[in-house]
C-alpha cells in the first residue's frame, strides 16, 4: 500500500480539538486509508501525518470528509517513494 505524508496548519484549534481529530483519524479508517502516525506542535500550530492510502485523490477526499482541507502553500501532501528505516534505504 502506498505511503503518504501530509502537513497541516492547526493554529486555530485547541489542544482538545487536535486530540479529538487524531483519535478520529485512528478510529475512522476506511476506503483503504490508515493513519500510521500523527505528530503535532500546538505551539507552532502544525501537524504532520503519515498515511497508507490507495492513492493521493482517495486520501484527499477522505480528509475533506473530515473537514481537513488543503489551503494554499502552507499545507501539502506527498507520496513517499523512498524512506530510511533502521539504517536501510527502502524503496516503496
Amino acid at each position: 500500500m502506498p505511503k503518504f505524508v501530509s502537513a497541516h496548519i492547526i493554529a486555530c484549534m485547541t489542544r482538545q480539538d487536535v486530540e479529538r481529530l487524531v483519535k478520529q483519524f485512528m478510529a475512522e479508517e476506511s476506503d483503504g486509508i490508515k493513519s500510521l502516525r500523527v505528530q503535532c506542535d500546538t505551539m507552532l500550530g502544525r501537524m504532520v501525518c503519515e498515511w497508507e492510502a490507495p492513492d493521493r485523490n482517495t486520501l484527499v477526499e477522505w480528509l475533506k470528509k473530515r473537514q481537513v482541507h488543503f489551503r494554499g502553500g502552507g499545507e501539502w501532501l506527498m507520496r513517499v517513494q523512498i524512506e530510511a528505516v533502521d539504517g536501510a534505504v527502502v524503496k516503496l
